[in-house]
């Protein structure tokens, strides 16, 4: 009897120590889960940090890109979040139905208009940069001071052009030409992270700074084909996407140190760390959450897969961040809300899918289906959605 109350007094002595290993463990387990499960959520969240183009304030040339990093595990990060949403994407888009969903008859009234909104941002753009002449962005300042008052000229006139409608086709050409000038004097990924500048160019030039809707091309291109001003949106849409992606990599993905240089002089920009109190999400972390999430919105820009809910997903945080830095940072991303209003209005352009032959732009009150009503339409495609969701869930 001893020795059994004797095993039970060492068991219960025991019992609790292992009954704590083993909660111990569990909860180590569930922390686990729930890191990663942040992790993934703060991806989404991030792009507080990647609307801030780092270059801007801080000395990039004490921060080169790491080649080694280039095949790296945080690469492969990217590619396996990238495929992942490109495949959610695809699915909405196919339950949908509609790749330029959410169509509401309302836009086609607020796309009235947008060529210009595009153009007059462009404009206000261009004129601060040759105020501090630099060329598009306050990291690309030349030398010697004689080019820099030639690139500040040439902006100037441009902005000119898109600002009044004179000579706004010319405008557009030397908008063009200055990307690749700009790749004789700067470092490429500099310039590639201004490349959206080309994609207004390409636009402006299609369109027209004076079109009160973008539906219809200048006689040029209109008389060559009714495509022209669907195939200038979705080259708008391309050619931005590569310039967001492009800042995503040299300065945050594979360039560690200048994110966390810039989160040293704003530490509030981690909010899961500083608002939240996640210790363990270390400005390291956040500047390869905020890499991934910037990039990925540029690989859905590219992709054409229901633009104008990618345009939606980003309006949030690519304003937030705005009051908290200094105001080159609204004035230099002046384009790129004007480019992201395009594309709410006007979508992909060319979806993914569609023929590059296409008539009509979509949201335009000049597109070839104006006769089918938006609200209706809208309706129906999100009927068409339910009913295909219950058929597949349903036993």
């Amino acid at each position: 009897m001893g020795t059994q109350d004797n095993r039970y007094d060492v068991d219960r002595r025991a019992g609790p120590a292992h009954t704590n290993r083993r909660g111990r463990a569990k909860a180590g387990g569930v922390s686990r889960r729930r890191r990663i499960a942040l992790f993934a959520a703060l991806v989404a969240l991030a792009p507080t940090l990647a609307l801030a183009h780092v270059k801007w304030f801080e000395n990039e040339a004490l921060y080169p890109v790491r080649a080694d990093l280039v095949f790296s595990g945080r690469t492969f990060l990217l590619i396996v979040v990238c495929a992942v949403a490109l495949a959610l994407l695809y699915g909405l888009q196919r339950i949908l139905g509609d790749p330029h969903w959410p169509d509401f008859r309302f836009l086609k009234k607020t796309a009235v208009g947008a060529p210009t909104i595009l153009a007059v941002q462009a404009a206000i753009g261009l004129v601060y940069a040759a105020s501090q002449l630099t060329l598009f962005a306050p990291n690309l300042r030349t030398h010697p001071p004689a080019l820099a008052l030639a690139f500040a000229a040439v902006q100037l006139f441009i902005a000119f052009s898109f600002i009044t409608g004179i000579g706004d086709w010319i405008g557009a050409l030397a908008l063009i030409a200055l990307g690749p000038l700009a790749f004789l004097v700067f470092p490429a990924f500099d310039v590639t992270d201004q490349l959206f500048w080309a994609g207004i160019g390409v636009a402006v030039l299609v369109i027209g700074r004076g079109a009160v809707e973008a539906g219809q091309a200048r006689p040029w291109f209109q008389a060559r084909s009714a495509a022209w001003p669907a195939r200038a949106v979705a080259a708008l849409r391309v050619i931005t996407g590569v310039a967001i992606i492009s800042p995503a990599l040299d300065e945050k993905v594979w360039n560690p140190a200048m994110g966390a240089a810039f989160l040293a002089q704003y530490p509030t920009f981690n909010f899961p760390r500083a608002s939240v109190g996640l210790r363990w999400f270390t400005d390291e972390r956040f500047v390869l959450a905020a890499g991934v999430a910037e990039a990925l919105i540029g690989v859905l820009l590219i992709s054409g897969l229901l633009t104008r809910v990618v345009i939606l997903g980003m309006w949030l945080p690519f304003n937030v961040g705005v009051p908290f830095l200094p105001p080159q940072e609204l004035l230099g991303h002046l384009p790129i809300l004007g480019i992201m209003y395009v594309l709410l209005v006007h979508s992909s352009g060319i979806a993914l899918g569609e023929s590059l032959h296409r008539s009509g732009l979509t949201g335009s009150p000049s597109e070839e289906t104006e006769k089918a009503a938006g609200a209706p339409r809208v309706a129906m495609t999100t009927w068409r959605a339910f009913h295909r969701l219950h058929g597949r869930f349903s036993v």
